[in-house]
């Protein structure tokens, strides 16, 4: 009987076991997948900025974003913050960073992408782009040069 009773417990252990490390490869599988969306998403969005369209990129922002400026707003400023460092020479994915919280925003789903670029007119630099995870998939909140 003691002996039956430990085999069950043994096989609900290696079943307990199994199933819990199943779901965190399920979990991180997960995280990959979103980190690359945002990846693609990411690239996408800074070839827009590269071919000037910067009309285009701006309907890439969260909706909710968006409403702190115009699309003409955007356009000014990214004609006098992106234009004057001329065509993008190289750009290189350096790492991204899954978010939960950030300064100002509500908790969510987010992903910080890193690249290191070089610009017609301008020495090698990071950008980064700030996503955030949407029904409609993942969206730019933020980009900065450093």
């Amino acid at each position: 009987m003691q002996r039956g009773v430990g085999l069950v417990i043994a096989a609900l252990t290696i079943l307990f076991c199994g199933c819990a490390s199943h779901s965190s490869s399920q979990s991180r599988a997960a995280k990959r997948a979103d980190e690359d969306a945002a990846r693609l998403t990411a690239s996408k969005w800074l070839k827009l900025v590269d071919d000037g369209d910067y009309e285009e990129a701006f309907e890439w922002e969260a909706q909710d974003f968006r409403m702190s400026r115009t699309q003409k707003q955007f356009v000014r400023y990214m004609q006098a913050r992106r234009q004057p460092f001329g065509h993008t020479l190289s750009r290189k994915f350096i790492g991204a960073a899954s978010i939960q919280k950030l300064v100002g925003l509500p908790d969510g789903n987010y992903e910080s992408i890193i690249f290191k670029t070089v610009f017609e007119h301008k020495s090698a630099t990071a950008e980064r782009v700030i996503l955030v995870k949407q029904p409609v998939g993942w969206r730019v909140i933020d980009y900065r040069l450093y």
